[in-house]
This record gives structure tokens, C-alpha cells and sequence, in this order.
């Protein structure tokens, strides 16, 4: 399962109190040793087994109704009393057939997390109480959790046990926390402390009030094109200010993209990132990804990856929105081999309804060769809020923001840029007028003194 980093409210905001800058967040890293707390026992739960039995939570999640269920239980009861073995309410009820064997196993899967969730509720790691696991990625495990000392909600990142020995993922883990430590754009997950507790390490996150994109497929399917367009324009975004400070992401797919509830789009997890700053982890050879999304070029193990090796992941991510599918499948080296040789099945192939302009971006986004991609972010981003017009006459309301975070702040940035030494242009304009003016004035002054004084008249 992916990693899916955080949310709610900006970190900056909440309790008056601003985010780490980059000198706080490296000490605070350098400072972080020792324990912080203990951890607590695990939760005992006698009960749960009984407490959360198969009916209660087939009602609580609308899998069945409660009449249903106490149908169920009847014929099970009429069945001991003639003396058959005792058999569950679920096997009843797919013997006729009423519940789905997949809906039995969604059920039973809603158990074990609720488990799991009870007997870490409770402990602690450093000045964060754990609420329950929201995710996993390739380095860590992400817990909501309470931060003490500010009582609120986050997301909490601990590296993996299996990685507390190995110094090359323990630097790679810290690379992410000085890096994503120091972003600050509303469509990146804002890092808000980074420490030590026992022999790992952590760093709590904004927790996002939303779900991950790989979620959402997995439970709707495809979005609409408007939906995707939103999402691209503010990952492509984030992916910009990303490039400005000369970081590769490297891993961008649905799974860490995070959509809150207004439909703001926030891009996380950087366990895979590369900076022309901090380069000291990768090694030539080394494949840093994931191979649905992955790059031509990354799947080969170069080293000198730029910005378009995370366009053309942004490609695939918009592919697998669009159709409901990753452009390639098979095992994972099939996977990686396509990518780097294969074209995947054009969008219009199978989303005939679709618009042409954006199955255009998708396939520039997804071209083999880094120089045959879009070269910058304008361009890119010019292409996609066309396609977003465009839509806009066509599509009904998506629930998403008619003008995005990113389109706004871009347009913003512009007219800032455009505006530099404009009050300065204004004002000489104004002197100018006012100079002209007043020597008008002055002269019309004359001639009616002049008039006046009768002298006009000889």
C-alpha cells in the first residue's frame, strides 16, 4: 500500500505557531537522539473478537441490513437445534446468496485494520499518541497521531525496523525530512517536525483531510476529465516549484497524491527524491520508483534525471485516471521493459468520448525520449488549463475547484513578475501628466490676465 502522507489544516496556521525553517528543521535533526518516551504496552482487548463480530460491522459499513443478518442468525439456530454443526452467519448468507464473497472479505479486512488500529491506539512515539495507520510505502509506515504538545492531528512517518541498520536508507529517510522540510506551496504535504525515538527515526506531516488518488480509482474507477485536469494542473505545479529548487521527486503516481475534501491536490512522499543538493545516495545502476509510473529512463538506472523523467510519471498518473488503468501491465520487469520500449494503448483507443487535447498532453508527457516532453512548465501548464476551459463548456461541475490552487497562483506570480517596476513607471507617468497639466493651467492663466487687463483689446 502506498504511503498516503497527511493533511487538514496548514501547519503554519494552527496554534499560532509558524513552520520550521531550514535552520530549526536541521537542528532539530542533528538534536534528535536519545529516547523521547517510552512506549507503552500494547493495548489489551479481550473483547474485540466478540465485540466486533461478523453482523455488527456488516451493518456499521451498509455491507447488509439488519434484517438480514438476524435472518441469518436464525437459520443458524434452527440448524443447532436439529442437531447440525454450527455454521457462521456469513456462510449462511452466501449460500443464499445475498452477500458477495468479496463483500465478506471487505468485512473481514474492516476487522483486522480495527484491531490493529485498537492495540496501537494508545502508544506513543516521541511526543506523538498513535490513532491508528493510515498507510505504507517503501521506507515507512505513516500513522495518524496526535501531536501533544500542540493537540492536533498528523501524519506521522516512522522508518521501517528492517531499515533502522542500514545507514544508506536511514540518510535517504532523512534526506526526505530536510528536504520537504524546507517546501512550503499548497500543493506539496507540509513537513512539521522531523526526531529520533528509539533506535528510528520520524517525522510528522499535515495531516490531509482527504483520500489518495490510487483510493479513489480503486473505489469509482476513472474520472472525468475535469477531475483529472485539476489534479494534473496542481501536481504540475508543485513538480515546478520542485524544479526551481533542482529536485527530482522521482516517485509520482496516484498513490501519493493526496485530494482533500475542497479538491485541493497535495503531492507526498519524497522517500525517492533526488536534489543536485543532496545527492548522495543513489549509485549508478540503482532503479528509484514505481514501475507502473516509472520513467523510460529511470527504468534503465540513469543517473542524470531532470524534471521531465517526473513529467512522463505525471503522464502515466493521468493515464491510469483517465481509463481506469496503468499504461502497462504484466510482472513488474514486463512492466519496466514497456516502458521503456513499448507505446501504451492511445487514451482515444479506449476512451473514444474523451478530448483530444488531453489524450495529446497525456502522450507528449509519456514520449520515450526526455527531449521529445514537454521542455518547461508554462507550456505544459498553458495545454492543460485549455483543456480545463475547454471542459468547462462541456462537463457538468465535478466537485472540484472551478479555478485551481495552482492556476491561481501562477497567474499571480505572473502578474507579479509583469508588474515589477510598475509603481516606479507610474509614478514618472504621473509626473509627467501633472507637469503638462499645471504648464496648461499656467498658460491659460496668462492669456485670461492678459485679456483682462485690456491689453487684448489694442
Amino acid at each position: 500500500m502506498n504511503s498516503p502522507s497527511c493533511s487538514g489544516a496548514k501547519p503554519e496556521q494552527e496554534g499560532g505557531k509558524s513552520a520550521p525553517d531550514a535552520n530549526a528543521f536541521d537542528g532539530a535533526l542533528n538534536e534528535a537522539g536519545g529516547e523521547v518516551m517510552a512506549e507503552n504496552e500494547n493495548v489489551e482487548l479481550p473483547d474485540m473478537e466478540k465485540d466486533l463480530d461478523f453482523g455488527t460491522l456488516a451493518i456499521a459499513h451498509r455491507v447488509l441490513t439488519r434484517d438480514q443478518i438476524e435472518s441469518a442468525e436464525k437459520v443458524v439456530a434452527r440448524e443447532i437445534e436439529a442437531g447440525k454443526p454450527r455454521r457462521s452467519v456469513e456462510d449462511v448468507l452466501l449460500e443464499q446468496g445475498v452477500v458477495t464473497s468479496e463483500r465478506v472479505w471487505a468485512v473481514y479486512k474492516a476487522k483486522e485494520r480495527l484491531i490493529r488500529d485498537a492495540r496501537a491506539r494508545g502508544q506513543r512515539i516521541g511526543g506523538y499518541e498513535i490513532l491508528g495507520k493510515l498507510g505504507e510505502g517503501g521506507l515507512g509506515v505513516v500513522y495518524r497521531a496526535r501531536q501533544l504538545s500542540m493537540g492536533r492531528i498528523v501524519a506521522l512517518k516512522v522508518l521501517h525496523e528492517r531499515w533502522v541498520t542500514d545507514d544508506e536508507f536511514r540518510k535517504r529517510f532523512l534526506v526526505e525530512a530536510r528536504l520537504v522540510g524546507r517546501l512550503s506551496h499548497p500543493n506539496l504535504i507540509q513537513v512539521i517536525d522531523v526526531g529520533r525515538w528509539k533506535a528510528t527515526l520520524y517525522f510528522s506531516m499535515e495531516f490531509v483531510d482527504g483520500e489518495p488518488v490510487d483510493v479513489t480509482l480503486d473505489r469509482d474507477g476513472k474520472m472525468d476529465v475535469q477531475s483529472a485536469v485539476s489534479i494534473a494542473i496542481q501536481v504540475a505545479s508543485a513538480l515546478e516549484y520542485l524544479h526551481q529548487r533542482r529536485i527530482v521527486h522521482r516517485d509520482v503516481k496516484p498513490g501519493n497524491i493526496m485530494v482533500t475534501k475542497t479538491g485541493i491536490a497535495k503531492l507526498g512522499d519524497f522517500g525517492f527524491v533526488k536534489s543536485s543538493l543532496e545527492s548522495v545516495l543513489s549509485t549508478e545502476g540503482e532503479v528509484l520508483g514505481t514501475p507502473d509510473y516509472i520513467s523510460p529512463e529511470s527504468a534503465r538506472g540513469e543517473q542524470n534525471l531532470d524534471f521531465r523523467s517526473d513529467l512522463y510519471s505525471l503522464g502515466a498518473t493521468l493515464y491510469h485516471i483517465l481509463t481506469g488503468s496503468p499504461p502497462f501491465g504484466g510482472s513488474v520487469s514486463d512492466v519496466m521493459d514497456q516502458h521503456i520500449k513499448s507505446d501504451p494503448k492511445p487514451i482515444l483507443a479506449i476512451e473514444r468520448d474523451i478530448s483530444p487535447r488531453i489524450a495529446a498532453v497525456v502522450e507528449r508527457l509519456m514520449h520515450k525520449k526526455p527531449e521529445d516532453r514537454y521542455q518547461d512548465f508554462p507550456s505544459l501548464l498553458a495545454d492543460l488549463d485549455a483543456v480545463r476551459r475547454e471542459g468547462k463548456k462541456q462537463l457538468p461541475p465535478t466537485g472540484l475547484p472551478s479555478e485551481s490552487v495552482a492556476v491561481v497562483l501562477r497567474e499571480r506570480q505572473a502578474g507579479d513578475r509583469q508588474g515589477e517596476g510598475q509603481p516606479q513607471r507610474t509614478i514618472r507617468a504621473l509626473k509627467a501628466w501633472l507637469a503638462f497639466l499645471a504648464a496648461a493651467l499656467a498658460a491659460a492663466l496668462g492669456f485670461i490676465l492678459y485679456l483682462l487687463s485690456g491689453r487684448g483689446g489694442s
